[in-house]
Order: C-alpha cells, then structure tokens, then sequence
C-alpha cells in the first residue's frame, strides 16, 4: 500500500511541475501534452464551478489562462495522499508579463485512474496578494 501511495505523491508533484512547464504564455501546450496528464475525459471543480472536460476543451481553456502568466510556482504546505488521491495545500504565486505578483492560498484534490491520468481536478483558491 505504502509503494502505491509513494506513486500517487510522485504523480501529483509531477503534475505541478508540469503546470510550471506547459501553463506559461512562452510555453508550448498541445492536446498530446495534456494527454500525458488527463484522462481522455475528466472532472474539473473550481470554486464551486463544476466543468466536464476533455483535451480539447481544456487546451482552449488553459491557453485562456496562460496568456497572462508568465511564471507559476506553488509552495506546498501539505501533501496527503491515499491509494488513488492526493491533497495539496499551497501557495500558488503567478507572475504576470507586467512582473504584477498574484498570489492564491489553495487546497487540491486530485483522482487518479489506473493509468496514472487525473481523472478529478477539485481546487479551491481564494487571492490573497
């Protein structure tokens, strides 16, 4: 159990460290770079918004949001994880193209399928800077 629940945190850390490579205005992002995270379909909860998703529609929505980051990074306050789920607890810091700091206090849950793809993306943020 332990091993499965050390594959999830990795999973979820990995998926982090994705965003800061692929969530950035100078970045690239495809439909098969999304693949290698998300499920083909998958559930997205944001503040109470529930959205359901697919590569291609979540692509649209990302280039939305990376248009105005230039930089994204989180410090993890905590990480809890079970066999097929992670909690985070971060702060997330977005620098704009103006150099404008913006920062979220946020709490993370993440699903995983079987074959290691988020399956489930249910955030809650509020702007604190």
């Amino acid at each position: 159990m332990q091993s499965m629940m050390d594959k999830i945190a990795r999973q979820a850390l990995n998926l982090l460290d994705w965003n800061r490579r692929h969530l950035t205005l100078a970045s690239e992002l495809t439909e098969e770079l999304i693949a290698q995270k998300f499920a083909p379909t998958f559930e997205v909860r944001a503040n109470g918004r529930v959205y359901q998703a697919n590569h291609a529609n979540y692509k649209d929505f990302l280039d939305g949001f990376r248009r105005t980051v230039k930089s994204i990074d989180y410090k993890l306050h905590e990480l809890i994880v079970d066999s097929e789920s992670a909690v985070i607890a971060m702060t997330a810091s977005i620098v704009r193209p103006d150099e404008a700091i913006e920062q979220f206090e946020a709490m993370l849950l993440l699903r995983f399928g079987h074959d290691g793809l988020v399956k489930l993306w249910h955030e809650v943020y509020v702007k604190t800077a």
